[in-house]
């Protein structure tokens, strides 16, 4: 795996997970052979987002990030499409939703135990 911003590994294969999930949205719903011109836009979307994240390193998933970085609208439009997808990509790509969900999970006791902590010393 080539990895195209300066973030972890982990941070990267959501990227793609994502990426593959948008692809496989307009495939199957927008019934092209390649990809339209709105899936396109929300794939650099997401793409810019990531890359330009505020946290670095300690980026948790973007599901659970605390300060989100995509426009309301969006992060509505990327709910809807990875609830309608996740099941169809699950089904193509067993271990890379199953590496999705289990990043998902680890993302989401990393950003509850920072929580914790700023709760205790606050």
């Amino acid at each position: 795996m080539i990895v195209q911003n300066n973030h972890s590994v982990r941070s990267q294969r959501e990227l793609n997970a994502v990426k593959a999930m948008i692809r496989l949205y307009c495939k199957t719903l927008h019934r092209g052979a390649i990809i339209c011109p709105e899936c396109e836009s929300l794939i650099e979307y997401v793409e810019e987002r990531v890359s330009g994240c505020r946290l670095g390193e300690d980026k948790p998933s973007c599901s659970h990030c605390i300060g989100h970085c995509y426009q309301s609208a969006k992060r509505l439009q990327m709910i809807h499409v990875l609830r309608w997808t996740f099941p169809r990509y699950l089904w193509r790509h067993p271990i890379r939703a199953l590496q999705f969900k289990l990043d998902n999970l680890h993302s989401a006791q990393m950003s509850a135990g920072k929580a914790e902590i700023f709760t205790k010393t606050g």
